[in-house]
């Protein structure tokens, strides 16, 4: 039987790794070597780190942690380390993509209900300085569909993040051509995302023909231990059956 591919998790904006400790057990007890790589400045949480580094300081640590593991992983990203991966796919080497609550290319979505978290962030994000957002915009944006109990463990783990990194999200730093994805894709998105709307992983889906499955009531924060069971494991079940499907369509074209 062939070894199952290593997989990278990367965590997204105001993260770190921890908050992908369930899917870091999931993907280990399946058989799969699994490695949860910090961006710059999030873990331990390092506001000198974080002045310093743009969006490309990201890139190349996420690159040098792909070039750790070796072969052909599998990137999983949530949020912001889902674009990070679907940017760093476009350099090949990866085996498939499974992107969770995807921040698209381009500009970064403002909900109307998020805007006035954006606001107090703006003057940080525009100085190209630290923020981290206000725990009661953490739980009524990102994590609003968990549990009472488990809204709070999350929480208290988010950290600052990166104002100049956002900044040139902001100002549409990030590009992936609709052909510079080459690797199967999968888009896991819940229909009540407040920070990201569903209407960008479905549009994420038609750029690169791959596969979309929506979790309907659940928010942004996809990755929460709770959901392992639901959404964990659909994305065990589409690495699962990859091979013969890509096989399948890749003789169709």
């Amino acid at each position: 039987m062939a070894a199952k591919p290593p997989v990278v998790l990367i965590h997204g904006a105001c993260s770190q790794p921890a908050h992908f400790d369930a899917w870091r057990r999931m993907f280990a007890d399946a058989g799969h070597d699994c490695t949860v790589p910090a961006l710059p400045g999030h873990a331990p949480s390092n506001r000198t780190t974080l002045r310093r580094s743009g969006f490309d300081a990201y890139l190349d640590a996420m690159r040098d942690a792909i070039k750790a593991v070796g072969g052909r992983p599998v990137l999983v990203g949530h949020s912001l380390g889902a674009l990070v991966a679907r940017m760093l796919a476009t350099e090949g080497g990866v085996a498939a993509l499974v992107l969770v609550a995807p921040l698209p290319a381009g500009r970064v979505p403002m909900p109307a209900r998020a805007l006035p978290a954006f606001a107090m962030a703006a003057p940080f994000v525009l100085a190209g300085l630290p923020f981290r957002p206000p725990r009661a915009a953490v739980l009524r944006l990102a994590l609003h569909h968990l549990p009472p109990a488990e809204q709070a463990d999350v929480a208290d783990g988010f950290v600052a993040e990166s104002g100049r990194a956002y900044r040139e999200l902001v100002f549409g730093r990030a590009h992936v051509g609709r052909r510079e994805v080459r690797c199967p894709v999968l888009i896991l998105h819940g229909d009540a995302d407040r920070l990201v709307p569903v209407s960008v992983g479905e549009g994420i889906a038609r750029k690169h023909d791959a596969a979309l499955e929506i979790f309907a009531g659940e928010g942004h924060w996809l990755i929460a231990p709770s959901l392992v069971p639901r959404v964990g494991i659909a994305a065990l079940r589409w690495l699962d059956g990859l091979p013969t499907r890509w096989a399948r369509r890749r003789q169709l074209r």
